[in-house]
């Protein structure tokens, strides 16, 4: 049954990033269809993570007191019913700008709820590989099934695309409601614990700021900030990219996407690998979750800033690849080192990870469109050469800290350490 809840939540975020694509891969027609400018275009691609972290972090809070069936088939209704008439709603950039903002909300709390699922059926040393593969489905939903979203809209126009996204999202719903078990396992780690020691229901601020503040904490909730630099860009300015800088063809364009989406999916899935593998054999967050992470952050930043220079086809793909595929990994550990932390919480704790991983999300497409209508409608490529810079810039600085001061090990110590003095005392 978890290989199948695995696939079901896959096909979820799957089709959760191709609704957020959608706009992206038709940016073309709907910027000339909607007369939108290019920081106005940058405004819509942030909108959607405006209200997200919020939503990330109350449906996690709220997965962690109730349960992830519940809260996913949720927002699998709304996000299906919002996609399925929003597209005919939209006759500007004021209705764009609500559809995104509203989608956002809807879609915000799935990465966490069904990371709490997996990480009940999944034991430690295999979480690195299926996180991976749960957020492999962001990766194909946004770029890997570009050619087919292409040519969907090309067929029938962005409005029918739109509708077409919502019928997917309701033939899942229908899958998860029928299949899915109603309750899941209960986490490894809280297994082991002494009763004593289980959570309390209700979720308190004294349980969460010690972990919170954390230096581990905070530097792995930047880290994951750094990455989605990368990843919101890919999302929003990517097509145009390939379009305008590049000068390759809508479908060119969408080819190179596939590429680049499959490529860093096989990348990141042997970065998970090694990562489990080296977990496994020594049992060393800081080794393997850590060290593993912050290297390919910091070698995937250099391929990044290599674009400043070089815009071929060929070695923008390549580039990109190297630079989304090496970082993934963020996206599976941050979780990962954040639920070590305080397992009982885990729903929260991936729900604050997405928030912060959203903020920047919210940052990256505003701060690109402002750099490059900064640059002149004359000068587009200067534009993405300077977005290239920033964003290979903060993943630099945020993988080298990461890499250098987390030390996911010696936190858990400290509070295992706290609450076995808390019981002490009680008794």
């Amino acid at each position: 049954m978890r290989w199948f809840v695995l696939v079901i939540l896959f096909f979820g975020f799957l089709i959760n990033f191709a609704d957020k694509s959608v706009v992206g891969l038709a940016s073309s027609s709907l910027m000339e269809d909607l007369g939108l400018s290019y920081a106005q275009w940058g405004i819509i691609g942030s909108s959607f993570f405006w209200i997200f972290p919020v939503a990330a972090i109350v449906i996690g809070t709220l997965t962690d007191k109730f349960s992830s069936k519940k809260m996913i088939t949720y927002m699998l209704l709304i996000w299906s019913i919002l996609q399925l008439v929003g597209g005919y709603l939209i006759s500007g950039f004021s209705m764009l700008l609500m559809y995104r903002i509203m989608l956002g909300i809807s879609e915000g709390g799935y990465a966490p709820a069904s990371l709490r699922l997996l990480f009940s059926y999944f034991p430690t040393d295999m979480r690195a590989r299926v996180t991976t593969i749960f957020t492999a489905g962001s990766t194909v939903g946004a770029y890997a099934v570009a050619p087919l979203v292409v040519s969907i809209i090309h067929m029938v126009g962005w409005r029918h695309t739109f509708a077409i996204m919502g019928l997917f999202s309701l033939l899942l719903l229908v899958l998860w409601g029928v299949f899915v078990p109603k309750k899941s396992p209960e986490l490894q780690e809280i297994k082991q614990q002494e009763p004593v020691a289980k959570p309390k229901a209700k979720i308190t601020w004294a349980e969460i700021a010690p972990v919170l503040f954390s230096r581990t904490s905070i530097l792995t909730l930047f880290a994951s900030f750094g990455f989605f630099f990368l990843s919101a860009w890919m999302q929003i300015w990517m097509p145009v990219y390939f379009v305008k800088v590049v000068k390759v063809s809508e479908m060119q364009m969408a080819n190179s996407i596939l590429i680049i989406g499959g490529s860093s999916v096989v990348l990141s899935f042997i970065m998970a690998t090694i990562s489990d593998r080296l977990f496994k054999k020594t049992q060393n967050f800081r080794l393997a979750r850590v060290g593993v992470t912050g290297i390919g952050m910091v070698v995937g930043a250099l391929f990044l800033s290599s674009l400043f220079v070089i815009h071929s086809q060929v070695w923008s793909i390549i580039a990109i690849t190297m630079a989304y595929g090496l970082a993934y990994l963020i996206l599976s550990t941050s979780h990962i080192i954040m639920s070590h932390q305080l397992p009982e919480r885990t729903s929260t704790l991936s729900g604050i990870v997405v928030a912060f991983q959203n903020v920047a999300a919210m940052i990256s497409p505003i701060a690109t469109g402002f750099i490059i209508q900064y640059a002149g409608k004359d000068n587009i490529a200067l534009g993405f050469n300077y977005s290239f810079l920033m964003i290979a810039g903060i993943i630099l600085t945020v993988g080298l800290l990461f890499m250098l001061f987390v030390h996911p090990d010696q936190k858990k110590e400290k509070l295992n350490m706290s609450n076995m003095s808390k019981v002490s005392s009680s008794s």
